[in-house]
Order: C-alpha cells, then sequence, then structure tokens
C-alpha cells in the first residue's frame, strides 16, 4: 500500500506534519516498541514501562530488537530524546500532555491520540494502524492486524461457548483491588473473543477512566462467567483470602507476569502470545468454576 509523504495527521494536540518517510522513529509508548519492531522498525528511543527486561523489550519482542535504543524513563529527558535525531515521534500511549508536547514538537513531528481518545483507550487494532501510517508502512500494519483479527475469529468460531459470556477482569495491584472497564485494551481483548464486560463493572468505571479501585464490600458487583485475576504478587494467596470472594459464581483465571504484560501491551506481538495461553485457561476456568485456573509458574502453563 503506497503512501504519499509529505503526511498530515490530526491528533488531540494539533497537526503533525511528517515531512517524509521517517528512518529514525522514536517511541514514548509505553508499550511503542512492539508494533514498531513488528513493521520491521528499529526505533531510536523506546520507553521504559516496567519489568527488567534486556533493553525494556519484553520476550515476544526480544529477538526482533537489533539495536541498542535510548531507553527512556517514565520523566522524559527531552535532551537525551533529541540526541537520537529522531524524524518522528510516537506517543499514542505516552501520558503526555500539551505542554510535553509542544516540547517534543520542537524535536519532531509527534503523533499523539486522536481528538477526543483517551491517552489509554486506543485499541490494539487502531494503534498499530496508526504507527503504519506514520512510519510509512502502513500496509504492512494492515497484513499484521489482519492475520491477528483472523486469529480472533478463528478463536470465536472454535469456541461457540463464548459468545455472549461475561468476562471481568480484576486486580490487585500493591495493595489495591479493582477492575477494568470495557474502554480497557484488556477487555477489549476478551471482546474480540466474543467475551462481554459485565454492565456492572462499566457502571463503577468513571466515565473518562479505564479503570476504577473499589473496596471488597461491591466485589459481588465484578461478577462474571469469567473472573481473569492480575497481581503484582509472586502468588494469588491474597486473593484467595479476600473477605466476601466466596459470593463470586464465575469460574477465575489467575494470570502470571508474562501474561499479565501481554494483556497490557495488546500489540502486534504480544497478541500472538495471549491468545495462545489464553484459549486452554479459559475453557478450563468454563469448564471447572470451583477450581482457579492458575497460570502461574510451575502450574497449568
Amino acid at each position: 500500500m503506497a503512501q504519499n509523504f509529505p503526511l498530515t495527521i490530526e491528533t488531540r494536540f494539533g497537526p503533525a506534519v511528517i515531512a517524509g518517510q521517517p528512518d529514525r522513529v522514536a517511541t514514548l509508548d509505553f508499550n511503542g516498541a512492539d508494533d514498531l519492531l513488528a513493521l520491521g522498525v528499529q526505533p531510536v528511543a523506546i520507553r521504559y514501562w516496567y519489568g527488567n527486561h534486556e533493553k525494556s523489550v519484553w520476550p515476544w519482542a526480544a529477538e526482533l530488537l537489533t539495536t541498542n535504543p535510548l531507553v527512556v524513563q517514565r520523566e522524559i529527558d527531552l535532551e537525551a530524546l533529541a540526541a537520537t535525531d529522531p524524524d518522528v515521534i510516537l506517543a499514542m500511549w505516552s501520558g503526555i500532555d500539551a505542554d510535553m508536547h509542544t516540547k517534543l514538537s520542537q524535536v519532531a513531528p509527534v503523533v499523539a491520540v486522536p481528538d477526543g481518545v483517551g491517552d489509554y483507550e486506543m485499541p490494539w487494532d487502531a494503534r498499530a494502524r496508526l504507527a503504519g501510517l506514520a512510519t510509512g508502512r502502513l500496509g504492512e500494519a494492515e497484513v499484521a492486524i489482519s492475520a491477528l483479527n483472523a486469529r480472533f475469529d478463528s478463536l470465536q468460531t472454535a469456541n461457540p461457548h463464548w459468545q455472549r459470556r461475561t468476562a471481568s477482569v480484576a486486580y490487585l495491584w500493591d495493595g489495591r483491588l479493582g477492575v477494568y472497564g470495557s474502554g480497557d485494551v484488556r477487555p477489549q481483548i476478551l471482546a474480540n473473543l466474543g467475551l462481554m464486560t459485565p454492565a456492572a463493572v462499566d457502571a463503577l468505571v468513571p466515565e473518562d477512566g479505564f479503570a476504577v479501585d473499589i473496596s471488597g464490600e461491591i466485589l459481588p458487583d465484578i461478577d462474571a462467567d469469567v473472573i481473569l485475576w492480575f497481581t503484582s504478587q509472586e502468588d494469588f494467596a491474597h486473593i484467595l483470602a479476600l473477605p466476601g470472594r466466596n459470593v463470586l459464581q464465575g469460574g477465575e483465571v489467575f494470570v502470571d507476569d508474562l501474561l499479565t504484560g501481554a494483556f497490557s501491551h495488546a500489540s502486534l506481538l504480544s497478541l500472538p502470545y495471549v491468545l495462545d495461553r489464553l484459549e486452554p485457561a479459559l475453557n478450563a476456568a468454563f469448564a471447572d468454576r470451583d477450581t482457579p485456573v492458575d497460570l502461574t509458574e510451575g502450574n497449568n502453563q
């Protein structure tokens, strides 16, 4: 798919004008390295999110990164970023504000989210497509998106019992109990498989938010046919010990660190990993609602 430059991309902060197909691409997205690597782009700068992984990329992306990009921390070092001499800066999942956008635009054109879209609201395919457009690789992005959509469709066909069932994505992270709304990337992945976020969950999440912390007293409001649990701890004993957890009637899946990260990245590279591990876990949870499916190391893999 041929693309013409110069290219203007409208964003929430105004237009980004890219003079020619970029050779040097920086990303400030917390998950941005994945999609660029999937499209054949070696970024000159990437953003550290979390985890102790070499060059800050996770295992599903590690073999594709063959250079040594600048790793930008949560606080953006403008001088160090400028020294990488980028032709374009991707910042769709970055948390930048208007002031930072102005500063970054003095370095290179900045591709942020479209107007009216929150920083962490863009579905995986929209982010991949915009990354492809901005880098002159829209054709490659469309091929990769089509392949993943075919995989989602295949899983739906193979698992008709998933359709229109409900699924909640909950967390107990650093002592905070909460749940993600349907606008978040994690439930969006499940929606691509036919699993819907309960209306009671969406009613809890603020209109301008993607998740909400809750108290144990309203734990019944997150009940669903299946509940996926994410945690910052190495095991799930603290979840098993939650007061009132016995009111939950749905099957449960305890998600390990790598699968949690793959869900959260929701990228062209991480999603195949998600789907490989998720299908057997979901089916086990539906088959036996009384026994949580534990995906941590040494258990169901």
